[in-house]
């Protein structure tokens, strides 16, 4: 998957990625022995995901995050189909998600920004969509090891990431990297202390003053309804952007 979606569309990222695992794109790359089997949920009817976006940007001197939220959604046709069906109007925190191609919903109206409290859905359903609500009781995971991310990676030597205590509540972590013309992406448990990107890994990458490091928790609720299994998904996602890619 070539794809730059990193701060405030990481939803439909997250998205993309769970229908797609058994077909491995050429831009992911292999983990070691901490790999989590990542968005493989072919027996999900629906799919409904929460997102914190975080990002920072230099005022005076000093570093400020920047949080936007957002929301998507999917119901497949049958379990695990990559075509999607109307679920009629989808809510999160009482606010009325988009719904755009293929039947995939998304919040996007950073006007009226949405705040993440409760992690509250309502579906109304359809003929194929059964309505329920639903508040996910875990909280949104948090990654506290932002200004341990390098500003400088270089090719040959490869970089660690840091995670251990910093990652909380999270079932697994994504950690991507970019330069301008591609990206590597891992995906490991929650509880590792570190990813590694190798100098093979990030052989792909262009030199590029305009690279980035994103590091997103996530965690999973899952709830049978009406007989369809259901998957809610909480994710955080840790932007650190002009990140510089040299050989």
């Amino acid at each position: 998957m070539k794809t730059r979606f990193l701060s405030l569309l990481f939803a439909f990222t997250l998205s993309a990625f769970m229908f797609t695992s058994c077909d491995k794109k050429e831009d992911e790359t292999p983990e070691d022995n901490n790999t989590t089997t990542t968005f493989n949920y072919t027996d999900a009817f629906g799919v409904l995901v929460a997102v914190k976006s975080v990002s920072y940007t230099s005022i005076g001197g000093f570093e400020v995050p920047v949080e936007v939220n957002s929301g998507s959604a999917f119901f497949p046709t049958d379990a695990g189909a990559t075509t999607f069906a109307d679920a009629g109007t989808v809510t999160l925190e009482g606010k009325s998600l988009s719904k755009v191609q293929n039947n995939m919903y998304s919040y996007s109206n950073f006007t009226d920004p949405l705040v993440l409290s409760d992690i509250e859905w309502n579906v109304s359903g359809s003929s194929s969509v059964p309505a329920f609500s639903k508040t996910v009781s875990r909280p949104l995971p948090t990654f506290s090891g932002y200004s341990s991310l390098p500003v400088t990676i270089s090719k040959a030597s490869g970089v660690s990431i840091s995670l251990g205590s910093a990652v909380y509540a999270a079932d697994s972590v994504i950690v991507m990297v970019t330069s301008s013309n591609e990206a590597v992406i891992k995906s490991v448990a929650g509880n590792v202390s570190s990813v590694s990107f190798s100098s093979a890994d990030l052989s792909k990458l262009d030199k590029s003053n305009v690279g980035s490091i994103s590091v997103s928790p996530y965690n999973l609720t899952t709830e049978t309804i009406s007989g369809k299994k259901f998957y809610f998904v909480n994710e955080s996602s840790y932007l650190r952007m002009s990140v510089n890619i040299t050989d």
